[in-house]
């Protein structure tokens, strides 16, 4: 990488289609503007720096500012189906970042507004999120089934009934507590 400058390592990956090693390069030069040059709409090679990024340089990762700077620029690209893919990768599976309970309640936000369908499978798949704020935003978005759910998987009796009394005005979710 001698010799070269950022965006001529940039333009020579893209031009010989080396998205792998320029997906590592980028989560670890942890540079936004670098990323800006990427994850723009008319890069032709977006799509599979993306894919490379999920599948090889985050599970390869094992310092947590190359995660923090890789989400924070998905944010900063309002990419959020991407970055909830990211997250599938690094708190789904199996990783250091498993249990991180700010990713974990990242992932519950983002799909919350970017993919409710997605957000019942999450409620039963993690353990490590803010519970009150991710029920909270599931409320905010009129996800007032999962907000119980929340509720009630984490035993907070008082806010599951009151998500139904509030929002879901219907007993048929009352079933006896475990």
């Amino acid at each position: 990488a001698k010799g070269f400058c950022d965006e001529e390592l940039i333009a020579i990956t893209n031009d010989n289609a080396m998205c792998k090693q320029q997906a590592r390069y980028l989560v670890k030069r942890r540079q936004l503007e670098l990323w800006a040059m990427d994850l723009v709409p008319d890069n032709v090679h977006c799509r599979q720096l993306i894919s490379q990024i999920i599948a090889t340089a985050l599970p390869e990762c094992i310092d947590p500012d190359d995660v923090l700077v890789t989400v924070k620029v998905f944010i900063a690209a309002n990419l959020p189906t991407e970055l909830i893919e990211i997250l599938e990768k690094i708190v789904i599976e199996p990783s250091p970042f498993s249990d991180n309970k700010n990713l974990q309640s990242l992932l519950m936000l983002t799909t919350s507004r970017a993919d409710k369908g997605k957000v019942v499978g999450y409620i039963n798949k993690l353990e490590n999120y803010d519970v009150v704020e991710i029920a909270k935003i599931a409320i905010d978005h009129g996800l007032y089934e999962e907000a119980f759910t929340i509720f009630k998987k984490s035993e907070q009796h008082a806010n599951a009934i009151n998500v139904i009394v509030e929002h879901i005005v219907s007993i048929e979710y009352y079933r006896p507590w475990p």
